[in-house]
């Protein structure tokens, strides 16, 4: 896995670049461009190999050893006005797997990078990791949302699709009820900002973990298709099952979870697939974004016969 997570393709440049000039500041480029690297490099890296690959610049809050607790300084004038007396901000940088020229792409939306404000109360930088701390191997075999999402990429690597993955409110702030209300107001800023992220990746389908980050998504333009599912977490289980009931047969372990969660996207995808054909009639874009999408599950047929 280590070699498809952020994989060197047009985003390795494009998303730093963007996370810099609209949330942290553009003087802030090298350093998240660094911290991108420290990612990769680390991604199957122990708590204490991890110790040793952190600089001056680039280390936990206070002293913890914690990965997703590396901070980064606000230089964006918007942002660091907003956020002066602040502590607890959280910002997950967006990570992709498996990006290929060719093949289809999922766009995982989560809500926001819940943070505690137990532990970076007295922090007024962005305390900055990713999307369901999965750059971190304790994260990813955790019993939360770590272990059902890299359960649920793995699957989706499997059949050769691509995944990115990003948060819907860019910032979180101090606690729910503050981070509910400053993302209320800040909801242009945030929707520009997706928008824009979908305008890079140009996924085939939305995937909308959790209703908030739908309402996000609605106010784009989106030329795919998006589902909602529940987010990925310990405590939204009863919601999982709810809308997965053969869960309650056969247990809502992480790998059923993300079991339920592939066939579903697949389904989802294989939805779209028909859509398109019954309403091409000769539009050309249309008749070509089929014959790549089809083409694309021949060969994912033939990856899942070979193995992977």
């Amino acid at each position: 896995m280590r070699t498809v997570f952020c994989n060197d393709c047009h985003l390795s440049d494009d998303i730093p670049k963007l996370v810099a000039d609209e949330l942290l500041g553009i003087q802030q480029l090298d350093m998240l461009k660094a911290r991108y690297k420290q990612m990769r490099k680390c991604y199957d890296f122990s708590y204490a190999e991890w110790q040793k690959e952190f600089s001056d610049d680039l280390k936990p809050f206070n002293g913890y050893t914690d990965t997703t607790s590396v901070c980064i300084p606000i230089l964006n004038p918007l942002f660091r006005k907003d956020f002066a007396d602040k502590g607890a901000i959280g910002l997950d940088l967006p990570t992709w797997f498996n990006v290929q020229v060719d093949n289809i792409r999922i766009m995982l939306i989560a809500q926001d990078p819940l943070r505690n404000a137990k532990w970076y109360e007295e922090c007024h930088d962005a305390i900055v990791s990713s999307p369901f701390g999965l750059h971190d191997a304790t994260h990813r075999k955790s019993g939360s949302g770590g272990k059902m999402t890299d359960l649920l990429i793995n699957g989706l690597i499997k059949k050769g699709f691509a995944i990115y993955l990003t948060d819907a409110n860019k910032y979180f702030v101090h606690d729910r009820e503050m981070s509910k209300t400053y993302a209320e107001s800040r909801l242009k800023t945030y929707t520009d900002i997706l928008q824009k992220e979908l305008d890079l990746v140009r996924p085939n389908l939305c995937v909308c973990l959790g209703k908030k980050a739908k309402e996000v998504l609605d106010k784009c333009v989106v030329n795919a298709k998006s589902i909602v599912l529940p987010h990925l977490s310990g405590t939204a289980r009863g919601a999982i099952v709810k809308k997965f009931p053969i869960l309650e047969d056969i247990k809502a372990t992480a790998e059923n979870v993300a079991n339920v969660y592939v066939d579903e996207i697949v389904e989802s995808l294989n939805s779209r697939i028909m859509g398109l054909l019954g309403s091409i009639f000769g539009n050309k874009s249309q008749i070509e974004s089929l014959k790549r999408e089809i083409e694309q599950c021949q060969r994912n047929i033939k990856k899942g016969a070979a193995g992977y």
